[in-house]
């Protein structure tokens, strides 16, 4: 059942016209779990299946129907444990996606929101392992002790998506907008009496940790939201007013250049500018896109706010930030050997330590990797928050 989510979650990854080709693909899904489910709940009526503690309501209807021969052990433990695989290879297909969907809100950190070098969300597979070992760990591999725990918050995900697609219905109005609100609604109330029951029966058996667990979980996800909008008000620049510079004379020789790391144009990057333009007779801006900027609004508010120095944008099509900074810093010190070179990297210094963890810890990186670049003047201009 959580297959329905992850097709919800996953439209951008299907062909184009995604939508169309998303909604046939849930379409069968639906048709596929409906008949699975009362074909198995009228065999198990029909031979009188009582599940054990030893064996399963699919290895009995197995062994009763056709036997104990090969094709049972083909169904049973070949057939079973293939669908267990690929139903944790959608989960790993699905939950980075979700990770994204909630870091790129500002509801989880933003390094679940990066992609990696194979195109995948390589953060949130990370933390699903971890989770998923921190799991078996806990419950020493029980299955039957994780089950619970996982219809629970199976449950609980499908209760609060039903309800707010009602929200969604009344707020925007659409055409039938009713018929799908209600449809909605007997889907929110269906899995809401299915949840109710759930944790009436097995909250001793784990259900409870999903209970406590969701009402801590939407406060993390506050905290962090709220962090990302202080973040982001103390380093705006949209109050900012254009300034103008001394231009330096045409002409002049260059004996100590700058290299200022641009990765957003904020207040602490602007601090760095203007550190850089007091101890340095010429200055140059990199900027490393990744494939999320926007540079038609980057070089308009670099022209409005620091027009007398150019800006350099370096692109990086394995999303690298480190590596394209680390090969232009030696290509200038190449090219101008007989100068010495200070790069200068802005940084923003949070309030609390563990608030560090939401921050990508580029400039660690990036100093160790000109450190054995041999770079010999890096420096770090902090703003602090």
């Amino acid at each position: 059942m959580t297959g329905v989510e992850a097709i919800s979650d996953g439209v951008l990854a299907f062909r184009q016209p995604e939508w169309i080709n998303a909604r046939q693909t849930l379409l069968w899904l639906g048709l596929i779990l409906g008949s699975m489910f009362l074909g198995i709940t009228y065999l198990a009526n029909l031979y009188h299946v009582v599940p054990t503690h030893h064996e399963t309501v699919l290895s009995i209807l197995g062994r009763q129907i056709v036997g104990k021969g090969p094709f049972y052990y083909f169904l049973v433990l070949f057939a079973t444990p293939a669908i267990l695989l690929l139903a944790a290879n959608t989960s790993y297909a699905d939950f980075p996606r979700l990770c994204y969907f909630l870091a790129r809100d500002g509801f989880l950190p933003r390094q679940l929101a990066l992609l990696g070098d194979r195109l995948v969300y390589s953060n949130g597979i990370l933390l699903l392992s971890l989770c998923a070992a921190f799991l078996v760990v806990l419950f020493r591999g029980n299955t039957s002790a994780i089950i619970p725990l996982y219809a629970v918050g199976v449950f609980t995900s499908f209760t609060l998506s039903q309800a707010g697609m009602v929200r969604r219905w009344f707020r925007e109005r659409g055409p039938r907008w009713q018929a799908s609100a209600v449809l909605n609604g007997l889907g929110a109330i269906a899995t809401t009496i299915v949840l109710a029951i759930i944790i009436s029966t097995k909250f001793m058996l784990g259900a409870w940790m999903v209970v406590v667990a969701v009402p801590l979980l939407i406060y993390l996800f506050l905290g962090i939201r709220r962090h990302y909008q202080y973040v982001a008000e103390r380093l705006s620049i949209q109050e900012m007013a254009p300034r103008s510079y001394i231009p330096r004379p045409k002409g002049a020789i260059v004996t100590h250049p700058a290299v200022v790391v641009v990765g957003q144009l904020h207040l602490g990057t602007v601090e760095a500018l203007d550190y850089a333009r007091s101890i340095a007779d010429e200055v140059l801006g990199v900027h490393v896109d990744v494939g999320t900027t926007d540079r038609e609004q980057l070089q308009q508010l670099w022209e409005e706010l620091e027009s007398d120095i150019p800006l350099v944008i370096l692109d990086s099509p394995y999303r690298s930030v480190v590596l394209p900074i680390v090969e232009f810093i030696s290509q200038y010190e190449e090219k101008n050997p007989d100068v010495l070179l200070t790069i200068i990297i802005p940084s923003f210094v949070t309030k609390n330590w563990w608030e560090n963890l939401l921050h990508n810890q580029t400039t660690l990186f990036l100093k160790a990797a000109l450190r054995t670049k041999k770079s010999r003047v890096v420096t770090t201009v902090r703003y602090y928050l």
